[in-house]
C-alpha cells in the first residue's frame, strides 16, 4: 500500500517516516502542497495522505480540495499533522472529509496507531 506525506519540514517527513517503517507500505514524500499534486499525478496508487496545513507554495487544506478533484483521490483518506488548533480549520478539514487530526509535536507510537488503525479500516472495506 503507498502513502503520501506532505509536509514542509523534513524532520517531521522523517518522523512519520520512522512511524511506518516496518509496516510494508511503500511511503512518497512532498515537501509542499504544490509537490503533493504532482506526486498524486504520478502515483495514482496512493492510498493514504498525510499532510501538514501551514507550508509554503500550496497549504494542507487547498492541497486536500485540489487533490479531492482528482477522480482517483476523492475517497482517500487524509490525516493532518498540524500545530493549528483553530475551530474553523477543522471544520474545513472535515467538510473536506479528513479523517484525524493530529497536533504537533507528533508522539510516534500514537501516529503510528492512528494511522494503522485507518489503513486497517481501508483493509477491512
Amino acid at each position: 500500500m503507498e502513502v503520501l506525506i506532505v509536509d514542509d519540514s523534513e524532520t517531521v517527513r522523517i518522523k512519520l517516516r520512522n512511524a511506518l517503517e516496518g509496516s510494508g507500505l511503500i511511503i512518497h514524500e512532498a515537501s509542499d502542497g504544490l509537490e503533493g499534486l504532482s506526486v498524486l499525478e504520478e502515483k495514482k496508487t496512493i492510498k493514504l495522505i498525510v499532510s501538514d496545513l501551514n507550508m509554503p507554495g500550496l497549504n494542507g487544506l487547498d492541497f486536500i480540495e485540489q487533490a479531492r478533484a482528482l477522480e482517483e483521490f476523492k475517497e482517500v483518506p487524509v490525516l493532518i499533522v498540524t500545530t493549528e488548533v483553530a475551530e474553523s480549520l477543522k471544520q474545513r478539514a472535515k467538510d473536506l472529509g479528513v479523517r484525524a487530526w493530529m497536533q504537533k509535536p507528533l508522539a510516534q507510537k500514537k501516529v503510528a496507531n492512528v494511522i494503522n488503525r485507518v489503513l486497517g479500516e481501508l483493509k477491512g472495506a
